[in-house]
């Protein structure tokens, strides 16, 4: 991918082992191209929900799963959750849709 960059990604992944849930955490580096969608929706500012969804084309060795947290450069930047994945493997990559997780909306 030409038009992508390298980038650290922080990776939150669950998994269910032994009938619990259990978190693990790993970074990668890989080439990478985010694409904002622009939409944005507030909501009350007492807890819930902000989205900001954007599409992530990254190379075809990041495998994240569905539910998986991600974090784009830095463990304190925004953190988006994986919402869909299309696996374009016999082009050299996947494409990810992620909406930004869980914060409080001041």
């Amino acid at each position: 991918m030409a038009w992508a960059k390298p980038t650290t990604v922080f990776v939150t992944a669950k998994r269910q082992q032994d009938f619990k849930t259990v978190e693990s955490y790993f970074e990668k580096r890989v080439n990478l191209f985010r694409v904002p969608t622009g939409q944005n929706i507030d909501m009350r500012k007492e807890g819930q929900r902000r989205w900001n969804t954007e599409t992530v084309y990254a190379d075809a060795d990041l495998d994240l799963k569905i539910d998986d947290i991600i974090f784009f450069d830095r463990k304190d930047s925004e953190k988006f959750r994986v919402k869909t994945k299309t696996d374009w493997n016999q082009f050299g990559y996947v494409e990810y849709q992620v909406i930004s997780d869980y914060h409080r909306v001041v």
